[in-house]
Formats: C-alpha cells, sequence, structure tokens
C-alpha cells in the first residue's frame, strides 16, 4: 500500500500538520513511510525539506532556522528556501556545498492545516477548496495504526454506528428504512441519505434539528466529509484528512465547519468536541483491533457486499485514481 500512497502523493496533496504546530522550530513528520521536516521561515512561510542533511544524514528537525536558512544540528551546513547549502561553517572557500541540495516539497495552507504534495500543480481536494475557513470551529487530529483505506472507509461507512457509536450517534433498536445513492464527483464520490431525517444518538438530540439531506463525501484521495443541511436553514460539515504514515498507520486531522447558525468555537471546544474525541477514539480501538487480527489471517479474503457502499468504490481509487470510479449510480436500500 505505501507504494500505492506514494504514487497518489505525486498527483494529490495531503494534510501532514495543523498550521498552529509549525513555527520556526523545526518538526519531524512521517508520511508516505518518509520522513519531511516542517519549519517557517522568517517570512512564515512553511518549508518542507526532505528530513535528511545530505552530508552526514542527520536529520534536519534536529536543527534551527537561521539567517541562512534551516541549519544541520551536526556541522551546522545551511539551507535555504529552495534546498540549496547557503553556508558551510569552517569553509575557506564561500562556494563549498553551493551545489549540494535537500529535496524540498511544495506546502500550501490552508483551512487550519499544512498540505504538502509533489508538484504544485496537483490539485487540491475539491471539497477542501469549498470550505469556507470562516466557519470551521476546531482542527483535531489524531493517528490511526490502520491503513489508510481502511481509515476512510470507517468514516464512509454507517452500518457500523450503533455498534462501534451506540447511543452516541445511533442506536440498535431504533431503526429506520434508508435509501442510499452512490454518485462519482470529479475527484471522487458521494453518497446520499435519504429517509432519515432524525438520528436516535445524544448527539443528534443535544445538538441538531431536523435535516433537510445528508451527504458524505469522498474528494482528492484525502479528504472524507460528512455534510448535513437542515431545514432551519444551517449547515454543518465534518471533515476529516488522511494521510498515510506508512502502510499500516495513518494520520487523521478533522475540522468542523458550521454555517447559518450561533455556534461560538469556544461552546463547540466545550460541548461538541469531546464527544467527536470519544467518537473518534472508539474508531481508532476498533481500527487497529482489526489490523491486528488480519495480520493473524493473512491469506484470508474478506466478504464486501452492496451494504458496503463505499468499499469497492475506495479501492478503485487508490488502485487505479480517482478517475477511474465507475460513472454509474448505485442505489441501496438499507435500515439504518
Amino acid at each position: 500500500m505505501v507504494d500505492v500512497c506514494a504514487e497518489q502523493f505525486r498527483n494529490h496533496w495531503f494534510a501532514v500538520a495543523r498550521s498552529s504546530e509549525v513555527t520556526s522550530r523545526p518538526i519531524s513528520i512521517l508520511a508516505f513511510g518518509r520522513p519531511f521536516a516542517l519549519v517557517r521561515d522568517a517570512k512564515s512561510e512553511v518549508l518542507a525539506f526532505e528530513d535528511r542533511c545530505p552530508h552526514r544524514g542527520v536529520p534536519l528537525s534536529l536543527g534551527r532556522m537561521g539567517r541562512e536558512g534551516l541549519r544541520c544540528a551536526y556541522h551546522g551546513w545551511s539551507f535555504g528556501a529552495d534546498g540549496y547549502c547557503r553556508h558551510v561553517p569552517g569553509a575557506s572557500d564561500s562556494k563549498m556545498g553551493a551545489n549540494v541540495r535537500v529535496p524540498m516539497f511544495p506546502v500550501r495552507e490552508r483551512d487550519g492545516l499544512v498540505w504538502i504534495s509533489a508538484k504544485q500543480s496537483n490539485p487540491m481536494p475539491l471539497r477542501a477548496t469549498a470550505m469556507d475557513p470562516a466557519h470551521r470551529r476546531f482542527v483535531g487530529q489524531l493517528k490511526w495504526r490502520a491503513p489508510i483505506l481502511d481509515a476512510q472507509e470507517n468514516f464512509l461507512d454507517a452500518l457500523h454506528t450503533p455498534f462501534v457509536h451506540p447511543g452516541i450517534v445511533r442506536g440498535e433498536a431504533e431503526r429506520t428504512p434508508v435509501t442510499v445513492v452512490v454518485q462519482k464527483t470529479k475527484d471522487g464520490f458521494v453518497i446520499d441519505y435519504s429517509g432519515q431525517p432524525r438520528q436516535s444518538g445524544w448527539f443528534y438530540r443535544l445538538f441538531e434539528s431536523p435535516r433537510a439531506s445528508e451527504r458524505a463525501y469522498f474528494s482528492g484521495m484525502s479528504m472524507a466529509q460528512l455534510e448535513y443541511r437542515y431545514r432551519s436553514g444551517w449547515s454543518a460539515w465534518i471533515s476529516l484528512y488522511f494521510t498515510p504514515e506508512t502502510a499500516t498507520s495513518t494520520h487523521v486531522f478533522s475540522t468542523l465547519h458550521v454555517a447559518g447558525r450561533w455556534a461560538p468555537a469556544f461552546l463547540i471546544r466545550l460541548l461538541v468536541w469531546p464527544l467527536l474525541q470519544r467518537v473518534g477514539r472508539q474508531d481508532q480501538f476498533l481500527l487497529e483491533q482489526q489490523e491486528s487480527s488480519r495480520r493473524h489471517f493473512p491469506d484470508r479474503h474478506y466478504v464486501v457486499t452492496e451494504l458496503d457502499v463505499a468499499r469497492s468504490h475506495l479501492e478503485t481509487a487508490w488502485n487505479h485514481g480517482e478517475t477511474a470510479v465507475p460513472e454509474r449510480i448505485d442505489r441501496v436500500d438499507m435500515m439504518l
């Protein structure tokens, strides 16, 4: 899966850090099985270096920013915003090291997150560009010891919620008929749910009102989103941004956006965020148990039915690219 993810990295953007955690002190993050050093320069712009000094291989994230750029902690070699060596301490020739370069990666900051890609021209996930940062109420971060495809399927799968999140999201005893329609989009697919304007869990009872629509998006390989629009005119979006750390672990960044309703950030952090954190930890536990169990049965195949509405589309996207998602419209009736 790492090789597949690396191929997608060449064509897409992935979130790797919260903007607030990247400062003038470099940090190291592991993504796609390789370490990157992130740091802010004097202009407050985020730079992404390969986390390796080309002199002796020491992680550049152990260094610090100086006048000439990011300075290695071992011998003080400094690298500028273009990755080229700007200074070699102790050298009598000022041009020493001038042709030495650290690989750099394009960076974008959007909506409280730092994104990297292999090419600046790659498109951002369309759902990410649709979000208004003024409506954002928080940015969270987790790491799940599970493959990215399983993590994304979990978020897009509604049928697990009565069992993994009983009482918080849904209850097993209060199922209702729901029609689910899956359609291709320009950079992924969208899942529409109809027939359940109200939900049985505490989260709905405490914070929501009758829904006009409920949709789930998969966008640009890295983003999945739940969109709720309400009959009273307000809307909410729960977005997760997935980035593979390794073949079996995934960075998960989360945001909540609210529009058309009074919902101050401090109140969201006080009341809503603890419940969402609990849901995230419950998903994390099950996914990590699933991954641990699979290691004991490497030759077993797993059953996929029409109720697993996202799985086949996700597998197609990861194996062949999101443009390979079929044009067909899938319609499934289920009790949810």
